[in-house]
């Protein structure tokens, strides 16, 4: 054994500048454990390095050539052979969990085993910056439901029948809202599929002869959610809806029994939410800028804050809370003879709370914005693969003009807008089928 200990040893010393951090965690590692080297511990560890099984742990980690599982200074050797991982400790479990940042890492290391699964579903690590899924269009024949992660650049497939033949709008939050043509209303996660009911559509004040096009009833649907340690994740959550012919606004929360209807006058006919220094800002007809007040004594009410900073025609506004600054984008689509955008362009305008005007922004910075049927998003790009500063990630939002497009991608209005030269780089996630009541989403991952 001690010649054993040696040779480890030796190991340990050569491997010292190969594997980039793991340093210091080999150093505490050693002084934490050192009691712990049982003679089963030893016959598991003396040993091994990257079988089968190791090959997908070094998927996971991204470029580990070979990577040091210390427990009480017992070194991993270069020798193959195969691991019976579920017998792995509970604290080189951890070790390797928290060096995991991506929520596609933590889902492949909660599939290794049940042991894996069991601390996967403790919750006791914390993913770093996650970028936007796009939840793709629904296929009414199969309970699977496609996500593309442009971090993997990589197609998901997740068993997901909750969402299936319903149309589905986006968050930041991980959560999505839903609506079948059963007119039930619900928010689902659909990383970890944990599902809210909210009032079904019969519940909106006006209603309409929307049964035949029940996909049609909700314009968009946006997620507010306001964290609050002493709150659960349904009181946590606020869901606002533009709906009906006149684009109305209602809200509901989980365990209300109907939809609250903003009242206001026809001129009002809304555009977008956002959830901006606790305050609830809204886009109207125009591109008029409102403030929502739902807490106060009384019904709803509606603020006039500000006028649009032009009235130049727009196919689309979007609001967008960015690093502390409320943004407005606007876009527009220059339609060919054949009826598809060929030329899709932006601006973006940056709110002045104290001046109450918008100013033209040229640059974002290292910011990313994703914007398309779902609550608009902004990502610093700083630290994440595969996310490019200063874009605007935008897809159709509009069911009927995704219905239009075949699977090879000819007009559809999906890309990257550079915000330096305005031009327009396309980014392909393999086919999507167009479905007449589901186009493609933005959803941020989360496990929670």
């Amino acid at each position: 054994m001690e010649d054993g200990n040696e040779e480890n040893k030796d190991d340990v010393d050569e491997l010292e500048d190969e594997v980039d951090g793991n340093d210091d965690v080999a150093h505490d590692h050693r002084e934490g454990h050192a009691g712990m080297v049982a003679s089963a511990t030893d016959a598991l560890f003396s040993s091994f390095v990257f079988g089968t099984t190791s090959w997908l742990l070094v998927q996971m980690f991204g470029c580990f050539t070979i990577w040091k599982c210390l427990l009480g200074g017992v070194l991993v050797s270069k020798k193959l052979m195969m691991v019976d991982w579920s017998q792995l400790p509970y604290d080189i479990i951890r070790l390797i969990a928290i060096r995991l940042n991506a929520v596609e890492d933590f889902l492949s290391f909660s599939f290794v085993c049940h042991s894996w699964r069991s601390f996967y579903l403790t919750k006791s690590w914390t993913p770093g910056p996650q970028i936007p899924w796009l939840m793709l269009s629904d296929n009414e024949n199969s309970d699977i439901r496609s996500f593309f992660s442009l971090y993997k650049n990589k197609v998901y497939e997740l068993e997901l029948p909750e969402a299936r033949g319903r149309r589905c709008w986006g968050s930041p939050h991980g959560w999505i809202v839903i609506i079948g043509s059963d007119l039930e209303i619900r928010l689902l996660n659909p990383f970890s599929r944990a599902c809210i009911n909210l009032p079904p559509q019969s519940t909106f004040d006006g209603q309409f002869d929307f049964h035949s096009a029940w996909y049609q009833f909700i314009d968009k649907a946006i997620i507010i959610k306001k964290s609050n340690e002493s709150h659960t994740i349904e009181e946590e959550f606020l869901v606002m809806v533009i709906y009906g012919p006149y684009q109305d606004l209602a809200f509901s929360r989980p365990g209300y029994t109907s939809w609250v209807n903003v009242e206001v006058s026809s001129y009002f006919r809304f555009l977008d939410v956002v959830l901006f220094n606790d305050q609830i800002f809204a886009l109207c007809y125009v591109g008029d800028l409102v403030v929502i007040e739902i807490d106060a004594p009384g019904p709803p009410t509606v603020l006039y804050i500000a006028p649009p900073p032009h009235q130049l025609a727009w196919e689309k506004l979007y609001l967008v809370e960015s690093s502390g600054d409320l943004l407005m984008v606007y876009r527009y689509e220059y339609v060919t003879l054949s009826g598809y955008p060929s030329l899709t362009q932006f601006e973006v305008y940056k709110f002045d709370l104290s001046m109450r005007e918008w100013t033209k922004l040229e640059d974002l910075g290292n910011m990313a914005l994703f914007v398309g049927d779902n609550y608009s998003m902004s990502v610093s790009s700083s630290n994440i693969f595969n996310c490019e500063c200063n874009k605007i990630y935008f897809i159709t939002d509009t069911v009927e003009q995704w219905w239009s497009y075949n699977e090879s991608f000819i007009g559809r209005d999906v890309g990257m807008y550079c915000m330096v030269d305005g031009t327009v780089e396309p980014f392909f996630f393999g086919a999507d089928y167009p479905s007449y009541y589901s186009c493609p989403i933005w959803v941020m991952p989360s496990l929670s």
